[in-house]
Parts: C-alpha cells; sequence; structure tokens
C-alpha cells in the first residue's frame, strides 16, 4: 500500500470541512485545517515557492486561528522537512501543545489512514475525544471497516466533485 498523497489527505479534510459546515450546528467545533503541503519541500521544487513563503504561510495560518481552535496539520516527519525560520515580527502567538493518545496501527503502511479516522473521529465527536482514554470507543487499533469508511467517503467525496 502507497502511502497517502497530499491531494488525497487535503480532500478527505475538504470531506470534515463539509460535515463541520453542513453538519449539526448545536457546537463551536474549534477545529481548523492547515493544508499539510504548505510545508512540504516537495511542493515547492521548480517553483518560485521557497521556504520564506511556506514560512509565511502557515505563519498566517497559525495566527489567524480563533481563540483555541485545534489546528490540524497532518505532518510525516518522515515524508516531510520542517523548517525553523526566524521572521523580522515582534509578534508573537502562544501556542499550547497537547500531546493526545490515539490507536496504535498495526502497520506503517496505514499511517495516514489512521491520521484521518483520528481526525474525523474528533469532528464527529468533538474535542473531548482528544482526553486521554477516550479514543477509538476503547478499542485498541481502528478495524478495517473504519478504514474503509474512510476511503469510501474520500471516493464518494471525489467522485461528486469530478462529476458535478
Amino acid at each position: 500500500m502507497d502511502e497517502l498523497t497530499g491531494a488525497v489527505i487535503v480532500s478527505y479534510m475538504m470531506v470534515l470541512f463539509n460535515k463541520m459546515k453542513y453538519g449539526p450546528p448545536e457546537r463551536h467545533h474549534g477545529i481548523c485545517f492547515v493544508n499539510p503541503t504548505l510545508i512540504s519541500p516537495s511542493m515547492r521544487k521548480g517553483k518560485s515557492k521557497n521556504i520564506d513563503d511556506a514560512s509565511r504561510g502557515l505563519a498566517y495560518r497559525l495566527s489567524s486561528r480563533k481563540g483555541n481552535d485545534i489546528i490540524f496539520l497532518p505532518y510525516n516527519p518522515g515524508a516531510m522537512v520542517l523548517y525553523a525560520t526566524q521572521s523580522g515580527s515582534n509578534k508573537r502567538v502562544k501556542l499550547n501543545w497537547v500531546n493526545v493518545t490515539c490507536l496504535v496501527q498495526p502497520r506503517s503502511t496505514k499511517c495516514g489512514y489512521y491520521m484521518l479516522r483520528f481526525m474525523k473521529e474528533i469532528v464527529e465527536k468533538g474535542i473531548e475525544v482528544l482526553v486521554k482514554d477516550n479514543t477509538g470507543d476503547r478499542k485498541v487499533e481502528y478495524t478495517t471497516d473504519d478504514i474503509n469508511e474512510i476511503r469510501e467517503e474520500w471516493s464518494e467525496f471525489v467522485t461528486g466533485f469530478i462529476y458535478r
């Protein structure tokens, strides 16, 4: 099984965004998304976009979040390199990093699907899912049906997008 591309991840993030936007309005989700290709060096090769552009884009997205929103920025350190830069600005945004516990993935080739499933769980159940021992409905790992649900939602979204 091949690694998921940035396009697959971003399109599934659009699925989740649509669920938040058009789903039940009972609660503020407190979630915002960042395109992972924003910091991906492979997306900048041969283009005018450079590390400064990526840094500015990421800084803008982080600073434009509302209150204590959670930021989904799927990042694979094995596939991407994150650059730290110093901006000339004195403006600093305090970020609260939260280490969360998620289900263990049995094989490394499913990490993208696990990440998407975990994001879906947070969107559907709220950020309370991030509390320790509150993920995955007490499962040890996601089932094949859980992962297939992600594939199915993604394919329905892409098919609908292509044939509108």
